[in-house]
């Protein structure tokens, strides 16, 4: 008991350190996936990185939406920035939470309110994707 008690404070300790080190990280981590789950085209999954999938590696503007997550996970911290994206989502829905729409910044007007719909017809700026978020 006291050994298992042991590993998950080390473990705890280790996952909130490293979580700290990502923060204060200048350079993001960039992983490049032949897919992604969910038929994403990228996903920011703090502490970890940036998950891109390998036919939007070279997608600027893609990986700037991500950034932006990026940094809204190192202004808010780990375990706020989970609580107000889930919040968010159940309060608004995914194509109407203030954090997606902060990071559509660049996207044109339309594609700002109703974003699944514009990667899925293909009148988002970022990325075309049919079968977005299916």
């Amino acid at each position: 008991m006291r050994n298992t008690l042991l590993f998950f404070c080390s473990l705890i300790t280790v996952s909130y350190l490293y979580a700290l080190y990502q923060r204060r990280r200048k350079d993001i981590p960039v992983f490049v996936k032949k897919t992604l789950s969910g038929n994403w085209n990228a996903r920011t999954i703090p502490p970890f990185g940036i998950f891109l999938s390998e036919k939007e590696k070279d997608n600027q503007l893609l990986i700037e939406h991500e950034k932006i997550h990026w940094r809204q996970y190192q202004n808010m911290g780990l375990l706020k920035y989970y609580l107000q994206y889930n919040r968010e989502i159940k309060k608004y829905g995914y194509d109407k939470m203030p954090m997606e729409k902060e990071a559509r910044r660049d996207e044109n007007e339309y594609a700002q309110e109703n974003y699944t719909e514009a990667v899925r017809l293909g009148l988002s700026d970022t990325v075309f994707n049919p079968n977005f978020r299916k």
